[in-house]
């Protein structure tokens, strides 16, 4: 009888030790990614699955986080805080509003480095694209091609290429506005161009008698009408360049930590 009753005790401890505790109503025995990601429990979690509380004593408690690998694995990882840390971490999150499904909605609009291989891909190629990445560094130039999350960047000089992973910010135009109402003055503009570029010519090159000894002014009025058809025909690039020019950039942060600090 007596070994039974310290058998028992002793389970008893044993219980009692693996006893899940709730750190808030607002997230229940079992902190999930939705839930962590809007109330902020562990930001420093990466590749956050799920995590739960354990109290193993009145002032000791285990975190137990489980975290994504490679290859589809998961790993457990383990922390300890005291009573007081536990009761900060309830008031963070009893702090805050109840967690809706509006709410979520919201939260992951904003969240666009959760979402980054998707907004790479979807970008439209060749597009000409600004990028800040690790260490600060700056890169603009034309994004050409994405093969396995590393993205090809053709600069005026060298082709550079930049991860995924190290990309903070990216900024590129989703779409060309339409500027068709330009089309006339730019025309206008391009063939005056043109005009201009014969005007000199005409001026630099000497005059040319033909055999009566009369000037040709026939060939300078040809150089400017070769001008003119030479400025109209980069008239549309000139239109394409003035298009992307007006049109502004979107910009996404797909980094974390450039997220967190805009916070």
């Amino acid at each position: 009888m007596k070994y039974n009753l310290l058998l028992f005790l002793f389970i008893g401890s044993i219980l009692a030790q693996d006893e899940v505790v709730m750190l808030s109503h607002k997230v229940g025995t079992e902190i999930d990614v939705h839930e962590n990601l809007f109330y902020r429990i562990f930001p420093k979690e990466r590749q956050f699955i799920n995590a739960q509380i354990i109290q193993l004593s009145k002032n000791k408690f285990e975190i137990r986080i489980i975290n994504s690998i490679n290859d589809g694995k998961v790993k457990e990882n383990k922390r300890y805080i005291n009573l007081k840390e536990f009761a900060t971490l309830q008031n963070h999150v009893n702090g805050q509003p109840i967690f809706t499904e509006e709410k979520k909605i919201a939260m992951y609009e904003g969240m666009d480095y959760l979402k980054g291989e998707k907004i790479i891909n979807d970008i439209p190629k060749p597009q000409y694209v600004k990028i800040k990445y690790t260490g600060n560094r700056k890169l603009n130039g034309t994004l050409t091609k994405v093969e396995d999350k590393i993205l090809f960047i053709q600069t005026p000089t060298t082709l550079e290429t930049v991860d995924l992973s190290e990309i903070e910010e990216i900024s590129y135009r989703m779409t060309i506005e339409d500027f068709t109402y330009l089309k006339p003055y730019l025309f206008g503009i391009s063939g005056l161009i043109g005009l201009g570029m014969a005007q000199i010519y005409n001026s630099q090159r000497s005059t040319i008698y033909n055999e009566y000894g009369i000037a040709r002014t026939d060939l300078n009025r040809y150089t400017q009408l070769y001008g003119i058809v030479i400025g109209l025909i980069f008239s549309s690039e000139l239109f394409d360049a003035v298009s992307t020019f007006l049109t502004p950039s979107e910009t996404f942060i797909l980094s974390k930590e450039t997220y967190d600090a805009q916070l």
